[in-house]
């Protein structure tokens, strides 16, 4: 593997950060621990690692009733989880501790399509005032 290879790696975004239970889903909404950053709701729920393999789990949703059509939903998510992508190592891997880890799920309930550059804002907001949360 080259250096440059390896420098990139962290940044990727694989099948195991992503939350798909049912069971899951569910635990993050009875919990009720969430707050608001407009345009997003967070639910976030902290448990500590069972394995090495753990890692920082995320849900995204963008309702329908918001946004009617498929594309505008699946341009709001990509947008989404590029800004989660490029930020949440610089945040979470110095403020969190290693036998933690996070389930977020990120609710979008505004009207409009934002620009990244805003909605890259917000998701930096979220993580920093969970990293605060988890300090607490």
């Amino acid at each position: 593997m080259q250096p440059e290879d390896a420098k990139n790696q962290h940044l990727t975004f694989k099948k195991k950060e992503r939350i798909c239970s049912k069971l899951t889903i569910e635990r993050l909404l009875e919990k009720k621990q969430k707050f608001f950053v407009y345009p997003f709701k967070c639910y976030y729920d902290f448990t500590p690692r069972t394995d090495a393999d753990s890692v920082h789990r995320i849900l995204i949703t963008v309702p329908k009733r918001n946004f009617k059509h498929a594309v505008d939903r699946n341009r709001l998510k990509r947008l989404i989880r590029e800004a989660y992508r490029q930020n949440h190592r610089q945040i979470f891997d110095n403020q969190i501790p290693d036998n933690l880890r996070s389930d977020l799920f990120f609710l979008y309930v505004g009207k409009e399509i934002l620009p990244y550059n805003l909605i890259e804002d917000k998701i930096i907001e979220i993580l920093q005032r969970l990293t605060k949360v988890v300090r607490s």
